[in-house]
């Protein structure tokens, strides 16, 4: 079977500085580093966090994307990182975060890579979002259960919310 090309999106980078989902991809490319698996590994990652951006981390390459990976600058840097994880013919994206999730129908349809999804619980209903904010991430989130091969939830929806 050959290599597949997997690529880690939606994190602010490793090595982890940042948060949970940062932890995650560091884990990740531990693992794979340890294991020595021969799948090519690409972490994306925010070029505002990484002054000196090196190429690679243990065994992962890395891509650097010229925006911030949180805040209204993480919906572009999950566009591009999704784009260019297409253009560089991965072949699994792990997703982490639903807001560059709006796009997944045209990755979907011009590509075949594997999307997997972690939504991150039910973000658009945390107190913190308001309006135009909250409603985009509730359709971010609908987008991308819709459009990936396999939804990933920190947060089980009760019957009563």
């Amino acid at each position: 079977m050959p290599n597949k090309r997997v690529a880690i999106i939606g994190t602010v980078g490793v090595p982890a500085n940042y948060g949970g989902f940062e932890t995650l991809a560091e884990n990740l490319v531990k693992y794979h580093d340890t294991s020595l698996l021969p799948d090519p590994i690409t972490v994306y990652c925010s070029s505002k966090s990484y002054p000196s951006k090196t190429p690679a981390y243990l065994s992962a390459q890395l891509r650097y994307v010229p925006f911030n990976a949180n805040g209204v600058q993480s919906i572009p840097y999950d566009i591009i990182s999704l784009f260019s994880a297409v253009w560089n013919r991965s072949d699994v994206i792990l997703l982490l975060g639903v807001s560059g999730s709006i796009v997944l129908p045209l990755v979907r349809l011009f590509s075949s890579v594997r999307v997997i999804t972690n939504i991150d619980g039910i973000e658009w209903r945390r107190e913190k979002w308001q309006g135009l904010a909250k409603r985009f991430l509730r359709f971010s989130e609908k987008m991308a259960v819709r459009f990936s091969h396999e939804v990933i939830s920190d947060n089980v929806l009760s019957p009563n919310m």
